[in-house]
């Protein structure tokens, strides 16, 4: 009897740790997409294998830009939406290894994108003309329509024009060991590598490999409350290209995750902050006054990426809309305390998860 009521307790703890476990959703853009993001997790032990399934359309809008740094000059263009379809099975080693093992856990993560000129423009200009919000010069260029480059004097990264491209991701493999832990809170580390499946000239990946380390923690302060948080520090390759214009190696990761649940269904709220992709140095050449800078990719690459999720859990299924939302000065504006990165400027998700 004792043992059994152990099983039911465990059981209902870990299904109570799944419904409020953060999104761990990566922040999607065409550019961003090519490293390795950290993402978010519960700290606990994780009690039995799962699977994640999810898919998510996300439309990005950056018009045409060039950048110089000296005698070097970078032109890039980010107009498509992508539907990507991933997936992602985490195991925990006790399942090999033994129970002395529980603590340990390995996530492989794939998936497969789709960029093309989708559906999504003429809803978000909808919403920003009933919003009030800038439209970023979109009504000045053809609707629904894929354009991606990347490149300059020193190469090329990609160019994808016209119609339809599938394109498989990169491999992510996450390893995570709970450090400490009881009931209702977990301190875990992370150590996170990108292996470079995807092609370059794809926008699928940046052709090397990525690493990173990071420290999450989980509590729960009420029966219907979990926080969650990570802080992650990564070193990213160079794309594999002869290009000028390169990220830089070392980059931040911050996020916050609060779960709440009323009955069966959990509303969650996250905060995500990255650190620039491309190092200063390089001028945005000026185009069409501050219309043109705020609709050009220059704060995607060179300013800090925040983004906020708004999920409803109910189940297995998570629905989510993400928003890259950054607070802090922007004189060039209407808004002068907010801007955005427009990488992507709008998202929306859905997932399924699955004990096995």
């Amino acid at each position: 009897m004792r043992h059994a009521f152990l099983a039911l307790f465990l059981a209902s703890a870990a299904a109570r740790a799944q419904s409020r476990a953060p999104l761990g959703a990566r922040t999607q853009g065409p550019l961003r997409e090519l490293f390795l993001d950290m993402t978010g997790a519960d700290a606990r032990s994780l009690p039995s294998p799962e699977l994640d399934l999810r898919y998510t359309v996300a439309n990005t809008w950056n018009e045409e830009m060039s950048v110089v740094a000296g005698p070097h000059v970078s032109r890039q263009e980010l107009d498509e939406q992508a539907d990507s379809i991933a997936a992602r099975v985490r195991v925990p080693w006790s399942r090999v290894l033994g129970p002395d093992f529980a603590r340990f856990s390995t996530a492989i993560e794939g998936r497969l994108s789709m960029h093309w000129g989708g559906y999504s423009d003429r809803p978000i200009e909808a919403w920003h003309s009933i919003s009030g919000a800038f439209n970023f010069r979109r009504d000045a260029h053809p609707r629904n329509e894929v354009h991606l480059l990347f490149g300059d004097d020193g190469g090329r990264a990609f160019a994808l024009d016209g119609g339809p491209l599938l394109a498989l991701g990169d491999l992510v493999v996450r390893n995570q060991v709970t450090l400490a832990e009881a009931a209702d809170w977990g301190v875990a580390a992370r150590l996170d590598l990108k292996l470079p499946v995807g092609s370059l000239s794809r926008a699928a990946g940046s052709g090397g490999f990525d690493a990173g380390a990071g420290l999450l923690g989980t509590f729960e302060p009420a029966s219907w409350l979990t926080l969650h948080g990570l802080v992650a520090l990564s070193a990213f390759s160079e794309l594999a290209c002869t290009c000028s214009l390169q990220p830089k190696t070392w980059h931040f990761t911050a996020e916050l995750s609060v779960a709440a649940s009323w009955g069966g269904t959990t509303l969650l709220i996250e905060d995500r902050a990255l650190s620039p992709l491309f190092p200063a140095g390089w001028t945005r050449q000026p185009a069409n006054g501050d219309d043109g800078l705020l609709s050009s990719g220059a704060f995607a690459d060179f300013r800090v990426h925040n983004q906020l999720s708004f999920a409803v859990r109910r189940g297995r299924f998570t629905v989510w809309f993400s928003e890259d939302f950054t607070p802090g000065p922007n004189p060039r504006s209407t808004l002068k305390w907010a801007w955005s990165s427009n990488a992507p400027d709008a998202l929306f998700g859905v997932s399924f998860t699955q004990p096995l």
